[in-house]
């Protein structure tokens, strides 16, 4: 065998390598996306389903008003739900 097929079985071997790279890097990123989708889910869980309406109305920066009129619910209603989110995050605003 001479140099040259010597190079060129070089650079297959780093091309093979390279497209193994490739795709372990997909199934990490893709594995990442899961892991991320699973911590929403699970974040999520501690609310209500109520609750998670309110909670991703006000991440969309909805106003009490405005959630009344999506949600057909009393304001009364949504200040309680929203008073839950906030004990349950531990924190005292929703900004």
């Amino acid at each position: 065998m001479d140099q040259t097929e010597k190079l060129l079985m070089g650079i297959e071997n780093i091309l093979s390598l390279a497209s193994d790279l490739v795709q372990e890097v997909d199934r990490l990123k893709q594995f990442e996306e899961e892991c991320k989708i699973l911590k929403e889910k699970i974040f999520l869980k501690q609310f209500t389903s109520s609750e998670q309406d309110v909670f991703a109305l006000a991440l969309d920066g909805h106003s009490i008003v405005e959630m009344q009129d999506i949600l057909f619910k009393e304001e009364s209603t949504i200040k309680n739900q929203r008073r839950n989110i906030l004990q349950k995050l531990n924190v005292s605003s929703m900004k």
